[in-house]
């Protein structure tokens, strides 16, 4: 594989130089959610090889869901772990002809979500500036004097991590779990991300939760996922870098914050000439 880090000294920058020059990027975020990474790397000089692992849809069982529709404005707080939480949560309520309950308080774990509940018009929304659920759970609203006998609602994907609604409890709140939508593997040709790996033609390739990654394995032959061994991996955090290391693969990068706008920062670092990446985080 080529090597990510010597892109350029500093007397060889083109010029204006851009710190992903002549560099291809694996991205794997499911296709509506992979434009804003994309743009960042072909602004960056890069070029962006799109290969979706996820594909998001409806939850298997509305039950959950039913069981709270008509009482959503009895809850305390509406917690959203995801924009694809947001997205799901507003399908449900479009199909069930309903409308954003006003009396609830409004918390996301991270900006975009925040921007997604704005995008319905939820004005004040809670959000930490660690976006993980360690950085929610350790805001002062949420501690167990403030929580503790309220309802929450927590809207996820299926099989969300759970440290987020077992510690609400612990501190004495009561939680509903409300899946709002589902990942699943989707059909794909996998041949230009086979065909890369074979001529040594990925300098880098990023993945957004656990899933984006195994999943790619599913399409990836033996020879293929040596290949992958020797590509600089880049994990949003460090749920989804236990990931990797778990499959049996080197140590990912991690991404400064998980973000976007932490992904390209983290490419960017394996561009300097130190391949400097800053700490880890965690995502739900």
């Amino acid at each position: 594989m080529r090597s990510f880090g010597g892109l350029h000294t500093v007397a060889d920058r083109p010029e204006p130089w851009l710190p992903l020059t002549g560099r291809r990027v694996l991205v794997t975020r499911p296709a509506h959610q992979a434009q804003g990474l994309v743009a960042g790397i072909r602004r960056r000089g890069g070029e962006a090889l799109i290969f979706p692992t996820i594909a998001i849809g409806p939850p298997g069982d509305l039950g959950p869901w039913q069981a709270v529709a008509g009482e959503l404005g009895g809850f305390q707080w509406l917690v959203f772990v995801s924009a694809n939480a947001v997205a799901g949560f507003a399908e449900r309520l479009r199909a069930c002809a309903r409308t954003w309950p006003e009396g609830p308080g409004y918390a996301a774990i991270g900006r975009k979500t925040a921007e997604a509940l704005k995008g319905h018009g939820i004005r004040e929304v809670t959000v930490p500036e660690d976006f993980r659920s360690e950085g929610l759970l350790a805001l002062p609203q949420m501690a167990s004097h403030r929580i503790g006998g309220q309802r929450i609602l927590l809207a996820r994907g299926e099989e969300g991590r759970e440290l987020l609604p077992t510690t609400f409890e612990e501190r004495g709140a009561e939680v509903v779990r409300v899946p709002v939508y589902a990942r699943h593997r989707p059909q794909a040709d996998p041949a230009p991300v086979r065909e890369a790996l074979e001529a040594a033609a990925l300098d880098a390739a990023v993945f957004t939760s656990p899933a984006t990654f195994t999943n790619l394995l599913h399409f990836l032959r033996d020879r293929d996922q040596k290949a992958l061994s020797g590509v600089p991996l880049v994990a949003i955090s460090s749920v989804t870098a236990e990931a990797v290391i778990e499959s049996g693969f080197p140590a990912p990068m991690v991404a400064p914050e998980a973000s976007e706008e932490g992904l390209l920062r983290a490419l960017e670092g394996m561009a300097l000439p130190n391949g400097g990446l800053a700490p880890d985080r965690k995502e739900d």
